[in-house]
């Protein structure tokens, strides 16, 4: 949150199976042997496809807005997830409360060195002044005098479950410092956001930023 933001491949558990066969002492039964490994190996793919229907029955594909339409696929969650939080980003770079409001649930959290904040409502009240500033910085100076950049890269997920996941990265704050002038990096550090899916949408629950 810039204030600056609160990662990766999706974690899930694997089954190992493992199974003996059994060499009567003093000769080789090539068919039985055949046999119980060609049953472990139906039984255990069995097991994995209804592991992961089980898991990803869930609707997933992303619509406008971060909500979910039906759909099996893991990858469409992190393209939501992914989505809300470039929403997140771009909605502090360009002043807009609502916009950013609207990635946060109302019980929401933002944890930095600094402080922690409980709440949508908390969290408005912090980065309220943060924005007004910039848009009236803006206003005398044009938006390419202004600009600021919020880069978020290295992203890892972590799937705690079907509806809630962390992503983890690293983050830069870039901030222009007049028309025609070069940008610089002004702050860097990690994040740690906690997503939840909440009636078809992927929402920030919490987000902890650290140098």
């Amino acid at each position: 949150m810039g204030p600056q933001e609160p990662t990766g491949g999706a974690a899930h558990d694997d089954d190992n199976c493992s199974a003996s066969a059994f060499w009567p002492h003093g000769r080789t039964d090539v068919t039985r042997v055949g046999s119980v490994l060609g049953g472990v190996a139906v039984a255990a793919a069995g097991a994995g496809l209804a592991l992961w229907v089980a898991h990803y029955q869930h609707p997933s594909t992303v619509t406008a807005g971060g909500a979910a339409a039906p759909g099996p696929s893991v990858a469409n969650d992190r393209i939501a997830i992914e989505e809300t939080l470039r929403r997140y980003v771009r909605a502090l770079d360009e002043s807009d409360m609502d916009a950013y409001l609207a990635t946060l649930t109302d019980d929401a959290r933002f944890v930095s060195a600094e402080a922690t904040y409980e709440g949508k409502e908390a969290i408005r009240g912090y980065v309220a002044p943060v924005m007004t500033s910039r848009l009236q910085r803006r206003e005398k100076e044009g938006a390419e005098a202004t600009a600021t950049h919020h880069v978020v890269t290295n992203q890892s997920f972590e799937f705690t479950d079907a509806d809630n996941v962390v992503v983890r990265g690293y983050w830069m704050f870039v901030v222009a410092h007049g028309s025609g002038k070069p940008m610089t990096v002004e702050l860097m550090g990690s994040s740690e956001d906690y997503l939840t899916r909440r009636d078809g949408k992927w929402l920030i629950k919490e987000r902890r930023v650290a140098p």
